[in-house]
């Protein structure tokens, strides 16, 4: 301000008369609306005497309103001439931020009630696999079952674990011997997932699978232990369906093959659930999961075969944040 103020004190009379004209022009263009326009395009196409003739007249305005007390007419203006060209500008910031995609987080985790049924074999000796729910449960020793999904505009990651440790025993197996047997298995699936529409998304990633078995056997004499397993890597594609079908249902299905030979010969994943939501962070689910693992590797004593389905009703929490 005392630049200002020393710039009008050494001011000529002609300086002086110019800048009121220039200020009344200013004045009569901005209320015929063609000051207004600049703003828009302020930095890109303005002249430097356009910009030297507004920052003049706002700081003269002002000076005038220090020395006779008073607000200008065109400080009036131009304030009002600001706010209208910047109010798109600033709705528009608000809207684009409201609209920018943010990263949604899902969590789940589940109880599965597996029956399994298939063929395990090692070396050349081969056992059928035929075991329902409650035989499960009451061998089962500790387990895991859980799912993450995240997920921005389009793209997004999924993973889905399941670990399951089961353990039985006999006593006077073979008349003298008793036997422990420990069953490991866990599967893991991780994916990529792309958004096709509002319910359709597109899933591709890798199954890894690890089975390890152990019996322990104990006799009058000596004790004997036997383990045996394998653990591969298949790649898998496949579909995540979601729809709501009311304010707090909804249905998710999906749909995963995969194996082609890399790990497997062939391997299915297929799920599907209803999930009733109680409020913006939580929710339950009921629904059906189904396994399906055809794996025969090596040859000889170390063959490993693992033809196995595993399928059941599954209910879980899921939580979103």
């Amino acid at each position: 301000m005392k630049e200002i103020c020393h710039f009008y004190d050494k001011a000529t009379g002609a300086e002086v008369a110019a800048a009121l004209t220039a200020r009344h022009r200013a004045a009569s263009a901005l209320k015929a609306g063609r000051l207004a326009p600049l703003f828009v395009t302020f930095g890109t196409a303005i002249s430097p005497e356009v910009v030297q003739t507004a920052t003049t007249i706002f700081f003269k305005d002002h000076l005038f309103m220090m020395t006779n007390n008073r607000t200008p007419r065109l400080l009036r203006y131009l304030s009002g001439a600001l706010m209208l060209t910047l109010a798109p500008a600033i709705a528009a910031a608000e809207d684009a931020t409201e609209d920018a995609p943010r990263w949604s987080n899902q969590g789940l985790v589940y109880l599965l009630a597996p029956t399994l049924s298939g063929t395990q074999g090692v070396g050349d000796l081969e056992l059928d696999v035929d075991i329902d729910a409650s035989e499960v449960f009451d061998a089962i020793d500790s387990g895991f079952l859980g799912m993450y999904r995240g997920e921005g505009e389009r793209w997004g990651i999924m993973l889905d674990v399941v670990y399951m440790d089961l353990k039985g025993g006999t006593e006077d197996t073979f008349d003298a011997f008793s036997g422990d047997m420990e069953v490991e298995q866990t599967v893991a699936i991780a994916s990529v997932t792309w958004r096709v529409n509002d319910t359709l998304q597109l899933t591709g990633g890798a199954l890894y699978s690890d089975v390890a078995a152990t019996l322990s056997l104990s006799g009058p004499n000596n004790d004997r232990q036997l383990k045996v397993g394998d653990d591969w890597i298949d790649p898998v594609v496949g579909v995540l369906f979601e729809t709501p079908i009311s304010s707090a249902w909804e249905f998710t299905g999906a749909a995963q093959v995969g194996g082609f030979g890399v790990g497997s010969d062939l391997v299915v994943v297929l799920s599907g659930a209803f999930a009733y939501r109680f409020n913006r962070w939580s929710s339950v689910s009921l629904g059906y999961r189904y396994l399906d693992f055809d794996y025969d590797d090596g040859d000889g004593a170390d063959r490993f075969k693992f033809d196995l389905k595993e399928h059941g009703p599954a209910i879980g929490f899921r939580f979103d944040f």
